[in-house]
Protein backbone atom coordinates (compact mmCIF):
# COMPACT_ATOMS: atom_id res chain seq x y z
CA UNK A 1 0.00 0.00 0.00
CA UNK A 2 1.17 3.20 -0.83
CA UNK A 3 1.08 6.30 2.08
CA UNK A 4 -0.34 8.74 -0.98
CA UNK A 5 -4.10 6.91 -0.28
CA UNK A 6 -4.15 8.07 3.13
CA UNK A 7 -7.05 10.75 3.73
CA UNK A 8 -7.42 13.36 5.77
CA UNK A 9 -10.65 14.37 7.02
CA UNK A 10 -11.25 17.69 8.05
CA UNK A 11 -14.44 17.47 10.80
CA UNK A 12 -17.73 19.47 10.78
CA UNK A 13 -19.87 18.96 13.78
CA UNK A 14 -23.09 20.96 13.70
CA UNK A 15 -24.94 21.61 16.74
CA UNK A 16 -27.92 24.06 16.89
CA UNK A 17 -26.97 25.18 13.26
CA UNK A 18 -23.15 25.79 13.90
CA UNK A 19 -20.03 24.45 13.94
CA UNK A 20 -18.63 23.52 16.96
CA UNK A 21 -16.14 21.26 18.87
CA UNK A 22 -17.27 19.27 22.05
CA UNK A 23 -14.54 18.27 24.47
CA UNK A 24 -14.70 14.37 25.21
CA UNK A 25 -18.20 14.74 23.13
CA UNK A 26 -20.42 16.36 25.83
CA UNK A 27 -22.92 18.55 24.52
CA UNK A 28 -22.78 20.60 26.90
CA UNK A 29 -19.13 21.61 26.37
CA UNK A 30 -19.16 22.86 23.46
CA UNK A 31 -17.19 25.70 21.35
CA UNK A 32 -18.48 27.38 18.35
CA UNK A 33 -16.07 27.98 15.72
CA UNK A 34 -17.99 29.39 12.98
CA UNK A 35 -22.01 30.44 13.00
CA UNK A 36 -22.00 29.47 9.00
CA UNK A 37 -20.81 25.58 8.41
CA UNK A 38 -21.16 26.54 4.67
CA UNK A 39 -18.24 28.78 4.94
CA UNK A 40 -16.16 26.14 7.10
CA UNK A 41 -16.60 23.86 4.45
CA UNK A 42 -15.40 26.18 1.79
CA UNK A 43 -12.19 26.94 3.87
CA UNK A 44 -11.22 23.47 3.63
CA UNK A 45 -12.27 22.72 0.53
CA UNK A 46 -9.76 25.82 -0.95
CA UNK A 47 -7.43 24.16 1.25
CA UNK A 48 -7.61 21.11 -1.02
CA UNK A 49 -9.98 18.62 0.60
CA UNK A 50 -11.09 15.85 -0.86
CA UNK A 51 -13.70 14.74 1.63
CA UNK A 52 -15.46 15.80 4.67
CA UNK A 53 -16.54 14.37 7.85
CA UNK A 54 -19.74 16.01 8.75
CA UNK A 55 -21.82 15.00 11.92
CA UNK A 56 -25.14 16.26 13.53
CA UNK A 57 -24.23 16.22 16.91
CA UNK A 58 -28.18 16.68 18.34
CA UNK A 59 -29.08 14.05 15.30
CA UNK A 60 -26.74 11.50 17.15
CA UNK A 61 -28.71 12.04 20.22
CA UNK A 62 -32.23 12.47 19.25
CA UNK A 63 -31.73 9.74 17.27
CA UNK A 64 -32.79 11.78 13.89
CA UNK A 65 -31.70 13.93 10.82
CA UNK A 66 -32.02 17.68 12.93
CA UNK A 67 -29.59 20.13 11.42
CA UNK A 68 -30.98 18.69 7.65
CA UNK A 69 -31.32 21.76 6.16
CA UNK A 70 -27.78 22.82 6.04
CA UNK A 71 -26.33 19.54 6.04
CA UNK A 72 -27.95 19.79 2.23
CA UNK A 73 -27.18 23.02 1.69
CA UNK A 74 -23.36 21.93 2.20
CA UNK A 75 -23.95 19.24 -0.12
CA UNK A 76 -25.64 20.96 -2.64
CA UNK A 77 -23.56 23.61 -2.88
CA UNK A 78 -20.13 21.76 -2.88
CA UNK A 79 -21.24 18.08 -4.68
CA UNK A 80 -19.15 18.35 -7.57
CA UNK A 81 -16.37 19.58 -5.30
CA UNK A 82 -16.20 17.19 -2.52
CA UNK A 83 -17.23 14.36 -0.84
CA UNK A 84 -19.21 13.89 2.52
CA UNK A 85 -19.09 11.40 4.89
CA UNK A 86 -22.11 11.91 7.41
CA UNK A 87 -23.11 11.14 10.51
CA UNK A 88 -25.33 11.64 13.53
CA UNK A 89 -29.32 10.35 13.90
CA UNK A 90 -28.82 8.01 10.46
CA UNK A 91 -31.05 4.85 12.64
CA UNK A 92 -33.37 3.58 9.45
CA UNK A 93 -33.54 2.81 5.82
CA UNK A 94 -34.78 6.27 5.33
CA UNK A 95 -32.32 7.93 6.35
CA UNK A 96 -29.93 6.27 4.50
CA UNK A 97 -31.93 6.54 0.96
CA UNK A 98 -32.63 10.35 1.58
CA UNK A 99 -29.20 10.97 2.22
CA UNK A 100 -27.33 8.54 -0.68
CA UNK A 101 -29.90 10.28 -2.71
CA UNK A 102 -28.53 13.98 -1.98
CA UNK A 103 -24.94 13.75 -2.76
CA UNK A 104 -23.52 12.04 0.04
CA UNK A 105 -21.02 9.58 -0.56
CA UNK A 106 -20.71 7.21 2.68
CA UNK A 107 -23.03 6.70 6.02
CA UNK A 108 -21.62 6.71 9.57
CA UNK A 109 -23.60 3.96 11.56
CA UNK A 110 -22.68 3.91 14.90
CA UNK A 111 -26.41 3.35 17.42
CA UNK A 112 -28.08 1.79 14.27
CA UNK A 113 -24.60 -0.58 14.20
CA UNK A 114 -24.49 -1.45 17.87
CA UNK A 115 -28.45 -1.50 18.40
CA UNK A 116 -29.33 -3.40 15.46
CA UNK A 117 -26.45 -5.05 13.26
CA UNK A 118 -28.37 -7.62 11.45
CA UNK A 119 -30.39 -3.99 9.62
CA UNK A 120 -26.87 -3.55 8.28
CA UNK A 121 -25.67 -7.24 7.24
CA UNK A 122 -29.03 -7.45 5.70
CA UNK A 123 -28.74 -4.38 3.62
CA UNK A 124 -28.52 -4.76 -0.29
CA UNK A 125 -25.78 -4.38 -2.80
CA UNK A 126 -26.73 -0.98 -3.59
CA UNK A 127 -25.74 0.16 -0.38
CA UNK A 128 -22.24 -1.61 -0.13
CA UNK A 129 -19.14 0.61 0.36
CA UNK A 130 -21.06 3.42 1.62
CA UNK A 131 -21.46 2.09 5.01
CA UNK A 132 -18.81 3.62 7.58
CA UNK A 133 -19.24 1.75 11.01
CA UNK A 134 -18.78 3.98 13.99
CA UNK A 135 -16.97 2.55 16.23
CA UNK A 136 -17.16 5.38 19.50
CA UNK A 137 -15.26 3.73 22.11
CA UNK A 138 -14.89 5.03 26.01
CA UNK A 139 -12.65 2.75 28.05
CA UNK A 140 -12.23 -0.19 25.17
CA UNK A 141 -16.75 -0.83 25.42
CA UNK A 142 -18.84 1.04 22.32
CA UNK A 143 -20.89 3.99 23.40
CA UNK A 144 -24.00 5.06 21.40
CA UNK A 145 -26.64 7.69 21.19
CA UNK A 146 -24.12 10.47 21.37
CA UNK A 147 -21.82 9.06 23.42
CA UNK A 148 -24.54 9.10 25.91
CA UNK A 149 -24.87 5.83 26.69
CA UNK A 150 -22.41 2.96 27.60
CA UNK A 151 -22.34 -0.55 26.03
CA UNK A 152 -20.16 -3.76 27.07
CA UNK A 153 -19.14 -4.79 23.64
CA UNK A 154 -16.03 -3.82 22.32
CA UNK A 155 -15.09 -2.72 19.05
CA UNK A 156 -13.60 -5.59 18.16
CA UNK A 157 -16.87 -7.65 19.13
CA UNK A 158 -18.93 -5.08 17.56
CA UNK A 159 -16.96 -4.81 13.69
CA UNK A 160 -16.54 -8.87 13.61
CA UNK A 161 -20.27 -8.97 12.81
CA UNK A 162 -19.72 -7.10 9.54
CA UNK A 163 -19.05 -8.43 6.29
CA UNK A 164 -15.89 -6.20 4.76
CA UNK A 165 -17.82 -6.56 1.40
CA UNK A 166 -20.38 -4.28 2.50
CA UNK A 167 -18.68 -1.95 5.14
CA UNK A 168 -15.86 1.00 3.34
CA UNK A 169 -14.36 1.59 6.52
CA UNK A 170 -14.50 2.03 10.62
CA UNK A 171 -13.89 4.79 12.17
CA UNK A 172 -12.40 4.12 15.43
CA UNK A 173 -12.80 7.29 18.10
CA UNK A 174 -10.99 7.60 21.58
CA UNK A 175 -14.07 9.09 23.42
CA UNK A 176 -11.19 10.05 26.10
CA UNK A 177 -9.11 12.58 23.98
CA UNK A 178 -12.06 13.69 21.84
CA UNK A 179 -11.32 17.48 21.55
CA UNK A 180 -8.43 17.46 23.42
CA UNK A 181 -5.72 17.70 21.82
CA UNK A 182 -4.07 15.00 24.18
CA UNK A 183 -2.68 13.33 20.99
CA UNK A 184 -3.67 10.14 19.59
CA UNK A 185 -4.15 6.68 20.68
CA UNK A 186 -1.80 5.76 18.27
CA UNK A 187 -0.94 2.28 20.06
CA UNK A 188 -4.91 1.42 20.71
CA UNK A 189 -6.15 2.20 17.11
CA UNK A 190 -3.29 0.46 15.64
CA UNK A 191 -3.82 -2.79 18.04
CA UNK A 192 -7.61 -2.38 16.75
CA UNK A 193 -6.69 -2.31 13.19
CA UNK A 194 -4.94 -4.75 12.94
CA UNK A 195 -7.36 -6.75 14.59
CA UNK A 196 -9.98 -6.32 11.68
CA UNK A 197 -10.16 -6.95 8.17
CA UNK A 198 -11.95 -3.27 7.69
CA UNK A 199 -9.79 -0.32 7.12
CA UNK A 200 -9.20 1.79 9.54
CA UNK A 201 -10.15 5.37 9.74
CA UNK A 202 -9.03 7.12 13.26
CA UNK A 203 -10.09 9.82 15.31
CA UNK A 204 -9.48 11.74 18.31
CA UNK A 205 -7.10 13.73 20.02
CA UNK A 206 -5.08 14.84 16.38
CA UNK A 207 -2.83 18.03 18.11
CA UNK A 208 0.00 18.20 15.39
CA UNK A 209 1.37 17.33 12.28
CA UNK A 210 3.61 14.15 14.24
CA UNK A 211 0.33 12.43 14.94
CA UNK A 212 -1.09 12.71 11.42
CA UNK A 213 2.65 11.35 9.98
CA UNK A 214 2.83 8.93 12.91
CA UNK A 215 -1.01 7.63 11.23
CA UNK A 216 -0.16 7.58 7.76
CA UNK A 217 3.33 5.20 8.95
CA UNK A 218 0.66 2.81 10.08
CA UNK A 219 -1.13 2.32 6.09
CA UNK A 220 -0.11 -1.16 5.49
CA UNK A 221 -1.08 -2.17 8.96
CA UNK A 222 -4.77 -1.04 8.27
CA UNK A 223 -5.02 2.83 8.93
CA UNK A 224 -6.16 4.39 5.88
CA UNK A 225 -7.02 8.02 7.18
CA UNK A 226 -7.46 10.41 10.18
CA UNK A 227 -10.24 12.90 11.27
CA UNK A 228 -8.77 16.21 12.12
CA UNK A 229 -10.91 18.74 14.19
CA UNK A 230 -10.66 20.66 16.91
CA UNK A 231 -6.52 21.16 15.74
CA UNK A 232 -7.45 22.92 12.54
CA UNK A 233 -9.97 25.05 14.46
CA UNK A 234 -7.19 25.76 16.83
CA UNK A 235 -4.85 26.94 14.36
CA UNK A 236 -2.33 24.19 15.06
CA UNK A 237 -2.16 23.71 11.51
CA UNK A 238 -3.58 24.19 8.33
CA UNK A 239 -5.42 21.50 6.22
CA UNK A 240 -2.89 22.42 3.61
CA UNK A 241 0.25 21.99 5.51
CA UNK A 242 -1.45 18.17 6.85
CA UNK A 243 -1.74 17.92 3.20
CA UNK A 244 2.10 18.92 2.52
CA UNK A 245 3.39 17.08 5.07
CA UNK A 246 1.89 14.06 4.28
CA UNK A 247 3.54 14.12 0.38
CA UNK A 248 7.22 14.68 1.95
CA UNK A 249 6.43 11.79 4.38
CA UNK A 250 5.47 9.27 1.10
CA UNK A 251 8.58 11.02 -0.84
Amino acid sequence: MKKEQFILYPAIDIKDGRCVRLLFGDMKRETVYNNNPIDQAMWFIDQGAKWLHIVDLDGAVEGKSVNKTIIQKISKTFQNRVNIQLGGGIRNLENIDFWLQNSVERLILGTLALENPDFVKELENEYYKKIVIGADVRNGMIASHGWKKQSNISAHDLIKKFNPSLISSVIYTDISRDGSLKGISLKETLKFAKSVSHPVIASGGVSSLNDIVRLSDEYSNGIEGVIIGRALYDKKFTFAEATDKINKAKN
